[in-house]
């Protein structure tokens, strides 16, 4: 424990010494980095949450791979009260009770689907009153979600109160808040809040919430349109989910944003850059992917009695849900889909490949870690950095350094000392880096 301790210390004074010039430091806490989805069936088809061996498998073989926590999504409610629950309730609750103890058992958080905007309008509890907007809707597949204003008080009480009881009535480990924010018009890849937004009504009933989650020992999960932040100046989450609807192109998306960001790779738009490009593109700016996986997306969801389908023919949900079940049909043995954010089908190699790059990923920021993030002088790195060619060095007991080539050329790294590769195992002071690919090294 003594040679430990002092190797930290040498570690941490090292670091500050050489570290001359950075984008941003961050001290570790709290932070859960294995982060999954996790598909529970296609409703508003019936889903029976109740817990399969199937589920006991997946949830075993996630636990082991490092999953820490897993996100609900709307599969777990009944938001078009179609079996006797509502948005905040499960029509199976004690089969979803029995899902979140399993995930307990086996160390795995659960947090669930709430939203302090999004409500259908079809909904009995919803009043016109709650909206600043008439026309400004989410209409996709089975819903039609207007936004509701968290300024006005009688809809922010009952938002409040139902996210809490949702959280108290399942065990849940916290909310998962998918934000319907009313303030600005949505509108696909054309959703960019003002850099100088600020919205001190949403920041303070944001920060109610998180404060009564985090007085019940809970995480609070926020999740903006696209690839925004809340326009809030106090925080007022623990995890900030970003990427849904985007291609991700754009080098350090995210990286201005209180820390943690999760990053989500929406393949439904993203087609050309690997999954292994997508985390050199978010790991050196200290954010890990999304696992998505769970129950297998069958497509079951369209033509249930009584639902009406908001989708244009040929566009929307409908259409990605309609693609599945044509190709589920063709490919019965699979490989299958798991989220409306895959691919169709799903790569089958995406859980291993999620494993190995948590593997090398979590050492990196074990509790009251430094992380340096986008080094541009430092002394163990002797060739250039720029924007495009991204290190970060990760400091505790050991210290890591991850360098990403963003750049469209290979790229030489040189280095004052030997470092170790922690892929290859090959101890050296000079590595190629291809184009979109990550250097994992470990200081000998």
């Amino acid at each position: 424990m003594r040679e430990q301790l002092r190797k930290r210390i040498e570690n941490i004074n090292k670091a500050v010494h050489s570290n001359r010039k950075y984008y941003r430091r961050i001290r570790i806490r709290d932070y859960l980095a294995g982060q999954a989805i996790y598909t529970l069936g296609d409703y508003p088809a019936r889903v029976h949450t109740a817990v399969t061996d199937y589920d006991r498998a997946l949830i075993r073989k996630m636990a082991d791979a490092g999953v820490q926590m897993i996100q609900l999504h709307e599969d777990w409610n009944d938001c078009c009260r179609l079996y006797g629950a509502d948005k905040f309730s499960s029509s199976d609750p004690e089969g979803t009770k029995a899902f979140v103890a399993l995930c307990h058992e086996l160390g795995i958080k659960v947090i669930a689907y709430v939203s302090t905007g999004y409500f259908h309008e079809k909904d009995p509890d919803f009043r016109e009153e709650y909206t600043v907007s008439k026309t400004d809707a989410l209409a996709s597949l089975y819903f039609k979600y207007r936004k509701c204003n968290l300024g006005h008080p009688v809809w922010r009480n009952y938002i409040t109160e139902k996210t809490l009881s949702a959280m108290d009535t399942y065990c849940f480990d916290g909310i998962y808040n998918d934000w319907g924010y009313c303030n600005y018009n949505w509108e696909l890849g054309n959703c960019v809040l003002p850099e100088d937004a600020y919205d001190p009504e949403l920041e303070d009933a944001l920060g109610e919430i998180y404060s009564k989650i985090k007085q019940r020992g809970g995480v609070y999960k926020l999740h903006c349109d696209l690839n925004n932040a809340p326009p809030c100046k106090d925080r007022v989450y623990d995890y900030l989910w970003i990427g849904e609807g985007m291609k991700g192109s754009e080098i350090g998306i995210g990286k201005d944003y209180y820390p943690y960001v999760v990053p989500c790779q929406d393949l439904r738009h993203e087609t050309k850059r690997s999954v292994d490009a997508f985390y050199a593109y978010t790991i050196p700016f200290m954010q890990f992917p999304l696992l998505k996986t769970g129950r297998i997306i069958r497509g079951n969801n369209l033509d249930i009695p009584g639902v009406t389908y908001y989708d244009k023919p040929g566009k929307g949900l409908g259409e990605f849900y309609r693609r599945v079940r044509e190709y589920n049909s063709e490919h019965p043995e699979g490989p299958y889909v798991y989220s409306h954010w895959s691919n169709i089908p799903d790569d089958p190699e995406d859980f291993k490949t999620w494993e190995k790059y948590f593997a090398l990923y979590q050492p990196m920021v074990a509790e009251n870690s430094v992380a340096y993030l986008e080094l541009s002088e430092c002394d163990e790195i002797l060739s250039p950095l720029n924007h495009q060619i991204i290190a970060s060095m990760f400091v505790n007991e050991e210290i890591y350094l991850v360098i990403s080539n963003l750049s469209d050329a290979p790229y030489h790294l040189q280095l004052k000392e030997p470092w170790q590769d922690r892929v290859s195992g090959v101890v050296a002071s000079e590595f190629a880096i291809k184009k979109e690919q990550i250097l994992f090294l470990k200081k000998e």
